[in-house]
């Protein structure tokens, strides 16, 4: 990927974003690299977080 689309996506990042990135952590039994873990958790969660949460919602009221 080009580093200035990465560089974009991470500018992105919102508290909300990191918070959902720490929930999703806190799911995960094991992680054996957890830098390559939260750099691609952090760069997909602007794109991961809507469908997240609508997928959560949708659980407890479906």
């Amino acid at each position: 990927m080009p580093a200035e689309t990465v560089k974009r996506r991470f500018l992105e990042l919102d508290s909300s974003h990191i918070k959902y990135v720490i929930e999703s952590l806190n799911q995960t039994t094991k992680i054996n690299k957890i830098r390559a873990y939260l750099l691609t958790a952090l760069y997909n969660a602007p794109v991961t977080i809507g469908p997240y949460y609508s997928a959560a919602v949708r659980h407890d009221f479906g």
